[in-house]
């Protein structure tokens, strides 16, 4: 069937403006809801399913994949203030291989699971510093923390700070191992 272009008034007091098919949104179209947020791409029978870009109206911006008006499957979400997440997503949630920038220029990469980053990732800092390692929502469990002045630490992370069993080794050469809290060296 071949869609006509028009206008709807949808409900929540939206408008669409695009190809329609048997009364509803089919096709490519515009979707532009009275609070402000514009959904532009694809329809299918009368969803937001395909790829379109969504405008919302605090400045985030998410282009990519959606599947009954959630985000869903590869996409990029831009925040108001910069930062960004790029990379797979489930119900609207950060799911699977992804990437996410800070404006201040942090770099996050590994895995996210329900929107939380988990498990093997990386952390470049803006300043030079790397984290590799473990993640739950933060840094927790095994990694390895390279500091831009060469001292490089390895062992446990526990919520985003050196703490338990490691080993720093300093760019002298120089090692201190044993047990540590909060970035602090406490005892062999």
């Amino acid at each position: 069937m071949t869609p006509t272009k028009g206008t709807l008034k949808l409900e929540f007091n939206a408008v669409y403006e695009g190809d329609i098919i048997d009364g509803k949104p089919h096709g490519k179209g515009k979707k532009t809801y009275d609070y402000g947020e514009v959904y532009e791409g694809d329809f299918v029978d009368g969803k937001q399913t395909g790829k379109g870009k969504m405008t919302y109206s605090k400045g985030d911006v998410y282009e990519g994949y959606f599947v009954d008006g959630m985000r869903h499957g590869q996409g990029k979400y831009t925040f108001s203030d910069g930062d960004t997440y790029g990379g797979s997503w489930i119900d609207n949630e950060p799911h699977g291989k992804g990437k996410y920038t800070t404006a201040s220029g942090g770099i996050s990469e590994g895995k996210w699971v329900n929107g939380i980053h988990k498990g093997k990732g990386k952390f470049t800092f803006s300043n030079g510093d790397i984290y590799e390692g473990n993640f739950d929502n933060t840094f927790n469990g095994k990694g390895k923390f390279t500091f831009k002045n060469g001292n490089v630490y390895e062992g446990d992370f526990l919520n985003g700070k050196i703490t338990g069993e490691g080993k720093m080794t300093y760019k002298d050469g120089t090692t201190k191992e044993g047990v540590w809290r909060n970035g602090e060296y406490i005892c062999k």
